[in-house]
């Protein structure tokens, strides 16, 4: 790209940044200064609208930048992040076939970017020179300094009026000083140098020649090797190997087959609660979920990765390789069935949020490496298909107010479910209308959960929780009344909204 099209477009909007961000919170400042960007990027002939990485890509930052505002989550900042990551990658090679390239390389411009900037920065001329020249020249009152500095020191020890003298000459000049930074805003200079390093990033853009020529001679198809055969001794290796493949296969359905019997007959249709904690209940299924996706990734990577795809006598191997993947995801459905009943008695919480969200890319996965076993896909497939299903999954997850989500969920299950009070106090701010109940509503749900559970763990009261709420619900009025216009966002105006019309 161009060089000097790119550091115009860092020094603007490094400024942009500063202006918006200086201290004020994270907001509607975030989506002003990326769609800028976006325009910018569209303006100068940076985004091609006939390519459908800038198209997709470039959606996702914009889609995460919208979530920002509209749903204002802490994982909402971090996908935006994420995406803004990507999409640098893509600027730089448009044609990029898998994401793990385009990380590569946008991973490698973190680092170029600010090494460009500094080469020009120093490169820049200054009064018909060169900036670097002129502070090179200066080097040679350095040592002359150092000297004056230390005979002064030794003055001062031996001469007590020298002494009072240079005190009352280095107190004037420290009261000069901060005459000149006592109203220097140090963190408008932080703010500045922290949007600059940002949209050097994001505007001087470098290629790395090694990841595009690896990315461009990928393929998604294993390629037959054909050797010539002075024995038969490649036709017995593949034999052998097809052998141990076969019984390795076998007994891992086997084994897998008795779990997933288990796990039908107990987790899916006769489960009863006996009224203790789940937890481990759901972490064991989990770990051996996790166990078992390795190995069927290994297994399949292994006997798959060459010639034994071409292999006439591969079928009863590939029939195994099949059934095992199916296996696994009824393992991952037995894994989604645990979840259910972890939330239908203990109610939802993130992590259980996540962890549905990492079963459906495990049932993802599991199809790509049953694709890649039937159509002779090759690795470099199964990890660019997979990159970008999980791209999609996450930047997806960002748009949902999964705090609203939860806690609506969790009190209006109180009757089935148990509610952690200590858990849901802790909640964002967007959501202290949903938290803010009555000592009324309060009582009565404490008397359904003492009913229904009976745990040795203490847990909070519901006058400490309708205490702890009023409390943060003053503070975020008094916090959201002092914020600017650049900070905001929807949900917290929702709910500051909502809380002052019930003050009325």
């Amino acid at each position: 790209m161009d060089f000097k099209k790119g550091l115009k477009g860092a020094l603007i909007f490094a400024v942009f940044f500063t202006l918006l961000f200086h201290n004020q919170y994270v907001g509607l400042n975030l989506l002003i200064i990326e769609a800028a960007a976006l325009i910018w990027l569209a303006f100068t002939k940076q985004i091609d609208f006939t390519n459908r990485n800038h198209l997709i890509f470039g959606s996702g930052f914009f889609i995460t930048a919208v979530a920002v505002v509209f749903v204002f989550s802490d994982y909402a900042v971090v996908m935006n992040a994420l995406s803004l990551f990507v999409f640098v990658g893509i600027l730089i090679y448009p044609q990029a076939r898998s994401l793990v390239s385009s990380a590569k390389l946008s991973f490698f411009n973190i680092f170029y970017a600010q090494i460009r900037f500094i080469d020009a920065f120093f490169s820049a001329k200054v009064g018909g020179g060169k900036m670097a020249r002129a502070l090179w020249k200066s080097r040679v009152f350095f040592i002359p300094v150092i000297v004056i500095g230390v005979f002064i020191a030794i003055y001062r020890s031996s001469n007590p009026v020298f002494d009072k003298l240079m005190e009352k000459i280095f107190t004037k000049v420290g009261d000069f000083l901060d005459s000149i930074f006592i109203n220097l805003d140090l963190t408008l200079i932080f703010t500045f140098i922290l949007g600059l390093v940002i949209c050097n990033y994001f505007f001087i853009r470098n290629t790395n020649e090694q990841t595009i020529r690896d990315d461009a001679n990928a393929s998604d198809e294993i390629v037959r090797i054909r050797r010539k055969r002075h024995s038969r001794g490649l036709t017995t290796g593949l034999k052998s190997e097809l052998r141990a493949g076969v019984f390795l296969l076998l007994a891992l359905n086997a084994v897998l087959l008795i779990v997933n019997s288990i796990d039908i007959y107990w987790v899916w249709f006769n489960f009863s609660w006996n009224g203790d904690f789940l937890k481990q209940f759901v972490h064991e299924g989990t770990y051996l979920l996790l166990l078992s996706i390795v190995c069927s990734i290994l297994v399949v990577l292994y006997f798959f990765r060459g010639n034994l795809n071409f292999y006439t006598g591969n079928k009863f191997i590939r029939s195994l390789c099949l059934v095992w993947i199916v296996q696994n995801a009824v393992l991952t459905v037995s894994v989604g069935v645990r979840n259910f009943h972890y939330i239908r008695y203990f109610a939802l919480a993130y992590k259980r949020i996540a962890l549905a969200v990492f079963l459906l890319f495990v049932i993802c996965w599991l199809y790509t490496v049953a694709v890649k076993v039937m159509r002779r896909k090759s690795a470099f497939y199964l990890v660019r298909t997979n990159a970008l299903v999980l791209y999609v999954l996450l930047i997806s997850a960002s748009v949902f107010n999964w705090d609203k989500i939860i806690v609506n969920y969790n009190f209006s299950h109180y009757r089935t479910s148990f509610v952690d009070l200590d858990y849901n106090s802790d909640f964002s701010d967007k959501v202290l209308p949903e938290l803010d109940k009555s000592e009324a509503e309060l009582s009565e749900i404490d008397k359904i959960q003492q009913s229904k559970f009976h745990f040795d763990t203490e847990l909070m009261p519901a006058t400490i929780f309708h205490n702890k709420i009023e409390r943060r619900k003053k503070e975020f009025v008094n916090t959201w009344e002092s914020k600017s216009v650049l900070s905001w966002n929807y949900p917290e105006w929702q709910a500051y909204e909502t809380l002052k019309k019930r003050e009325r």
